[in-house]
């Protein structure tokens, strides 16, 4: 079989019907399909990459920067595989779908997607990377399937979700309860607020007049904007379920039976959503449990942001490691 080496000519797309899924809570979840996007050879090593909180199964789409010939994610030496969440609205079973969308958690994110590769006949993933959602994901796979993975990347993501990251989710929640249509314009304006840093919005906009002479300042013709294409593009009831899931993470008293992952986090300098000390003391506690955990941290003013706004800082620290599998 021969593949394109470029990764949008070599992606292949499948809706894989996973049969009935038992979540968490003992809720069982009738005819889950998850939507799954691959790049490259399917004989090379996979690579999962669990996207965000509103990303999607087209891994080169939001992360392009690191997908590609020459690029971090070579797919001439991986097959690199994206799979849209578990509740999302871009494939994947979610609340656009299906009527009364239960609770789900991260544990139950990975567990569709272990289901997923096995029916794709994926049973050993070289990696899993992921970013904030993502990062809680392949922790998380790390943790249930550790004999399936040999290394995961937490990106501007710990063991838990933090105090203020449930009040910020919890206040956008609230938004779109009242008015789906605009609370979700609102719960992205307040998550764009967190995924930033003031200085980054100093540099940015600080008090100049907006740029489109729309409204009295550029800093609020931005979040109308990025309002704009939200609103275009995602479905307030998967918003509500991911968030949701989200707040569910806390493996901070996990008790692993396999410690054979390695375990590598990247912190943010400017990430007030993820801080980088609470990043670091999650490498530090797995560290403890007997895992190879290690902290490296992202020198940026883009706050959480950093991971999509600037991918070749994590370029720049994952190379080495990468290539020398």
């Amino acid at each position: 079989m021969s593949v394109s080496n470029d990764p949008e000519r070599s992606r292949r797309e499948l809706t894989v019907d996973i049969g009935p899924l038992i979540l968490h809570d003992g809720t069982r979840l009738e005819a889950v399909e998850q939507r799954v996007t691959f790049y490259g050879d399917p004989r090379l090593p996979a690579v999962l990459v669990p996207h965000a909180l509103t990303g999607h199964s087209r891994v080169t789409e939001w992360w392009g920067a690191l997908v590609g010939e020459d690029k971090l994610l070579d797919p001439r030496r991986f097959q690199i595989v994206g799979i849209n969440a578990l509740g999302s609205c871009y494939g994947s079973t979610g609340p656009s779908i299906v009527a009364n969308f239960p609770y789900v958690t991260v544990r139950d994110l990975v567990a569709a997607q272990e289901r997923a590769l096995d029916q794709v006949g994926i049973d050993r993933l070289a990696l899993v990377i992921g970013a904030s959602l993502g990062g809680m994901q392949a922790l998380q796979w790390a943790l249930d399937f550790p004999a399936r993975v040999q290394r995961a990347v937490m990106v501007g993501s710990h063991d838990h979700q933090s105090a203020m990251g449930i009040a910020l989710n919890n206040i956008q929640r609230d938004a779109i309860a009242i008015d789906p249509a605009q609370g979700l314009r609102i719960a992205r304006k307040i998550a764009m607020l967190s995924y930033k840093s003031d200085p980054l919005f100093k540099q940015r906009h600080d008090r100049r007049a907006d740029r489109k002479g729309r409204f009295r300042l550029d800093v609020e013709g931005y979040l109308e904007h990025q309002a704009d294409l939200f609103e275009a593009r995602m479905h307030p009831l998967s918003y509500v379920a991911l968030t949701e899931a989200m707040d569910s993470f806390d493996v901070r008293g996990a008790e692993p039976v396999n410690t054979s992952p390695e375990l590598l986090f990247i912190g943010i300098s400017s990430d007030w959503l993820f801080l980088p000390h609470d990043v670091r003391m999650a490498a530090k506690r797995f560290a403890a449990l007997g895992f190879h955990s290690t902290y490296r941290e992202i020198e940026s003013n883009h706050g959480h942001d950093a991971f999509l706004a600037e991918p070749h800082l994590l370029d720049e620290i994952l190379r080495d490691t990468i290539a020398a599998r």
